[in-house]
């Protein structure tokens, strides 16, 4: 498992709910089965792959620290893993998994690797409910519980000069990864975010009221418990011109 950023102790006062409207209670037993999670994303336009990138970034070190958009700033901050969403065409997108881990022999370098999914890991619904304005992701969350590259157990805050941008070109992927040991009690605890760049990387849109430039969001999930998350974006927050960028809220089930 990826035991790193427990270092971060960014400490998120506001909590979700002050950010918009949650409802969070028991999932519905059977609705996806154990082991997974499921997440629908939804934007006030339409899906655009080609102009734009749709990541969900998750910390699974278990600090209970957020990952924010601008990362870049941040050394990478509370990013453990990203999931970003975009292809050529508009219409036909493509699902990359990163990894962050911290580059041997360094204190602050961050690297990033291409994780293959291994087939039936995950599952990716690009246009979901038929109106062009939601995707859905179901994946196996071993998926997310990844050795280091390296070796390495620890990753620290690395600084922003050695750090690549979200959706970047990652460092050469090996062979395809084997699903690994499942998330410690330690590590129960994933903070999660939503996060929206153009076609180089560059944060347009986040899930919290702030947009690209939020501090403020925060939403963890306990995964040994059943949860179903339903939020939107509160009225009045920042929000890029275009629709097609603005994020507009999201449901999660976790499925322990």
């Amino acid at each position: 498992m990826n035991r790193r950023l427990g270092f971060a102790v960014l400490v998120i006062a506001m909590v979700v709910a002050a950010c918009g409207r949650q409802v969070t209670g028991l999932g519905t037993s059977g609705s996806i089965p154990s082991g997974l999670m499921l997440i629908r994303v939804n934007v006030a336009g339409t899906l655009d792959y080609t102009n734009y990138k749709y990541v969900i970034v998750f910390n699974t070190s278990g600090s209970g620290s957020e990952p924010y958009p601008q990362a870049f700033q941040t050394g990478f901050l509370n990013y453990s893993y990203s999931m970003i969403f975009a292809g050529p065409g508009g219409a036909a997108a493509a699902t990359q998994l990163l990894q962050y881990y911290l580059l041997p022999g360094t204190t602050s370098g961050l690297g990033t690797y291409n994780i293959i999914i291994p087939v039936q890991s995950l599952q990716f619904q690009q246009n979901f409910n038929g109106s062009s304005n939601q995707f859905q992701v179901e994946f196996n969350r071993l998926l997310l519980d990844q050795p280091s590259p390296t070796g390495s157990s620890t990753v620290a805050s690395p600084s922003p000069s050695s750090s690549p941008i979200a959706g970047a070109s990652p460092s050469p992927a090996g062979s395809e990864t084997p699903l690994t040991l499942a998330t410690s009690a330690a590590q129960q605890t994933w903070n999660i975010n939503f996060i929206v760049t153009d076609a180089n990387g560059v944060p347009v849109d986040s899930m919290g009221a702030g947009g690209a430039t939020d501090t403020s969001y925060s939403l963890a999930v306990n995964t040994t418990q059943s949860q179903t998350i339903n939020y939107t974006k509160p009225l009045g927050a920042v929000v890029p011109s275009n629709p097609n960028a603005q994020l507009a809220g999201f449901t999660l089930i976790n499925s322990p």
